[in-house]
């Protein structure tokens, strides 16, 4: 069994949605006046047909007397940032736990800064059905459960239970997408989109490595996914967001691939890889604008002393020695060169308006 007892406070002011819960095993304590409850948060393994026993602790922090009511619900799913969504009463989640949870004090009446301690049992089936099991035990200070469903439930904060019934577990996942946000970037700051869908009938956590490789086939950066065991819900597709950024100058075609393990003993693996271009317009453009600047004035220099010299000699001789056609020939390749530079030019410069 696993218990992660935290302090949490709750405003009676805030609903159940400022009550974030970014994953099941690694939940924090959030504080806010009024009330405080521990354990966050219980893990547990068992077989049908066994019966498990705990308590809560619940304590008024406030300067009056309050009664509160304790409540369960069901937790259906997950949001995308991997907030609990509940259930109505009476909905189907395939997850049910909170018919199995029995408690004696449905209700308690505690003095300012008293504390008590509320005993429950949950009481597994004998034809439970295998796999994860999710819901919770909240403290209300209304005594009807609130008939909404989703994230905010009114003024309820609890303790989040995460059941595991043994049996045929099945731990599958997919890999239903790895992006990018775009696939030319000015500078090396690249966000990452991975969403991975979760097949089986318990939580998986999926973690591993994000491999930036470059041009030349050197690992350029090796990124943690999932540090904190995020956990993706049965049944549902969960977005993991990576940023990579670097302060190094940087240019040219480079490969981002995702190894992912995930499953009991993390023998199950996920993996995939994209391509992506750095290209450093902002250094590139003053560069190569510098660049075709003096180019052309090179050439006009050249053409201004040719012309200088073609009138000193008309001065001179009275005739014209350079003949008209072959000046011009001459000049082509320069002109050609100058309009395919101003070209390039451009097209950096749309690329730099696109992708700035």
């Amino acid at each position: 069994m696993l218990r992660r007892p935290s302090k949490i406070f709750f405003l009676a002011a805030l609903i159940l949605a400022g009550f974030h819960l970014p994953e099941f095993s690694f939940v924090k304590a959030q504080e806010v006046s009024g009330v405080k409850i521990q354990p966050a948060i219980i893990e547990q393994r068992i077989d049908p047909g066994q019966t498990f026993n705990s308590k809560i602790k619940v304590t008024n922090l406030s300067s009056e007397n309050k009664t509160f009511y304790v409540i369960t619900r069901d937790i259906k799913s997950l949001s995308e940032q991997g907030s609990p969504i509940f259930a109505v009463e009476g909905e189907p989640t395939g997850f049910e736990i909170s018919s199995w949870i029995k408690i004696t004090d449905k209700s308690i009446n505690l003095g300012a800064g008293q504390t008590k301690e509320i005993p429950f049992a949950i009481v597994v089936p004998p034809n439970a059905p295998p796999g994860g099991h999710f819901g919770g035990i909240f403290v209300a200070l209304a005594p009807k459960r609130p008939e909404t469903t989703g994230i905010g439930i009114g003024y309820q904060v609890g303790t989040i239970i995460n059941f595991r019934v043994s049996g045929e577990i099945f731990e599958e996942a997919q890999l239903r997408g790895f992006s990018l946000d775009k696939l030319i970037y000015i500078r090396p700051k690249v966000n990452f989109s991975a969403k991975i869908e979760n097949l089986g009938n318990v939580l998986v956590r999926p973690h591993g490595i994000l491999e930036i490789i470059d041009p030349l086939g050197r690992q350029e950066a090796a990124l943690n996914v999932n540090e904190e065991s995020a956990s993706v819900f049965p049944k549902t597709i969960r977005e993991f967001r990576i940023l990579w950024e670097s302060d190094k100058l940087l240019f040219g075609n480079y490969k981002a691939i995702l190894s992912l393990t995930y499953g009991e003993e993390g023998r199950q693996s996920l993996s995939d890889e994209t391509t992506f271009w750095i290209v450093p317009l902002n250094i590139i453009l003053p560069v190569f604008g510098a660049l075709l600047a003096m180019i052309i004035g090179v050439i006009l220099f050249i053409r201004f002393q040719v012309r200088k010299r073609v009138r000193q000699i008309i001065k001179n001789t009275g005739s014209i020695p350079v003949n008209r056609d072959k000046k011009s020939s001459a000049l082509l390749p320069a002109f050609a060169l100058i309009t395919l530079l101003m070209l390039i030019l451009l097209l950096l410069t749309l690329l730099f308006l696109l992708f700035a």
